[in-house]
């Protein structure tokens, strides 16, 4: 049996599929790089050509991920694949319900084809808004703020409504923020894209191709004004997934869980650590506030350490350190 994996190039869900080869689990990818390379998936298939098929697949063409899908012996699903900036989707809001939502109705639609039951979603933290108890948990109030958000609200009750609807069980894991890289060094998070996450902004002062480092806000309700969020090790948040993939077994339709350290990190804190961690001084540029982002959001995450028996165990100063790592690593690949 194998698992299959939407968004095999991404950030996510190229170190979720190259993590899962290395536990022994056959593996079919797919992406349509939109927003990744074609280096992770040939990186992964060099290192495990016998275990690794890979499709190039648009999820928003219902006929081709179908063909994708077909006669090969899958039992699970793992969604990663998305547009994922909060900026770009208050920019360009229809590509995103498109892409986002559509392509979720597609998957659902093939895997009732084929015969799929079992399902892992990549939702966000970003659902829950600006919740006015902090730490969130899985019972905190879906408000979600950017179009990104609400893609991914909508996108987790059309999975609800298809778990009662049909033989499928389902788990949304919400993250928080992930970063850094796995240990291995292999897959990393590409700082050449114009809508990246914070990390990459930082690699890209870092290697000298931006002077200074954009904070977007600094009159947030927070102890230095800058936003604060949950920032979470890629290979804790991997590691998660595992955890909910057998805890499927146990389910009768639909849960939710987030994925989170349960700590507030402010963005000049995660800055401070940076530079501990690659010895620069980095120049700050304070802008307005952006669109959808909201002040603080941190987990409680005592829900999956409880049921799912999980726990983010990494450090900020971890997560900067393979950043910083892979980066070097792979340098001649960007």
């Amino acid at each position: 049996m194998s698992l299959f994996v939407t968004g095999a190039a991404g950030f996510i869900g190229g170190t979720f599929a190259y993590e899962a080869l290395k536990k022994g689990y056959k593996v079919v990818g797919c992406d349509n790089f939109a927003n990744s390379k074609p280096e992770t998936i040939k990186k992964i298939k060099k290192l495990f050509p016998d275990n690794f098929i890979f499709c190039e697949v648009d999820l928003k063409n219902i006929d081709d991920l179908n063909k994708a899908v077909e006669n090969k012996n899958i039992s699970q699903v793992i969604h990663f694949a998305a547009l994922k900036s909060i900026p770009e989707s208050e920019e360009f809001p229809e590509k995103y319900w498109e892409n986002n939502l559509d392509s979720t109705a597609n998957l659902l639609n093939v895997m009732k084809i084929n015969n799929i039951k079992e399902l892992i979603f990549s939702s966000s933290a970003s659902v829950y808004g600006q919740s006015a108890k902090q730490p969130i948990t899985e019972e905190s109030k879906v408000e979600p703020l950017s179009v990104y958000a609400q893609t991914k609200a909508s996108s987790e009750e059309l999975i609800k409504k298809s778990t009662s609807e049909e033989a499928l069980k389902a788990i949304s894991l919400r993250y928080f923020n992930p970063l850094g890289a796995h240990s291995d060094l292999v897959i990393y998070e590409n700082p050449m894209t114009e809508f990246g996450n914070i990390m990459p902004k930082l690699i890209k002062v870092f290697l000298g191709i931006e002077n200074d480092f954009s904070i977007f806000g600094d009159d947030y309700n927070t102890r230095d004004g800058t936003g604060e969020r949950d920032y979470l090790h890629i290979s804790d948040l991997i590691e998660g997934h595992f955890s909910a993939l057998s805890h499927l077994k146990n389910i009768s339709s639909y849960e939710v869980f987030n994925l989170g350290t349960g700590k507030g990190i402010t963005v000049l804190e995660l800055l401070d650590t940076f530079e501990k961690v690659s010895g620069m001084n980095i120049q700050k540029n304070i802008k307005n506030r952006r669109s959808g982002d909201v002040d603080v959001c941190y987990s409680d995450p005592s829900k999956s350490n409880k049921i799912l028996k999980w726990n983010a165990e990494r450090s900020l100063f971890n997560m900067c350190d393979d950043a910083i790592k892979s980066i070097k690593k792979n340098i001649d690949e960007l």
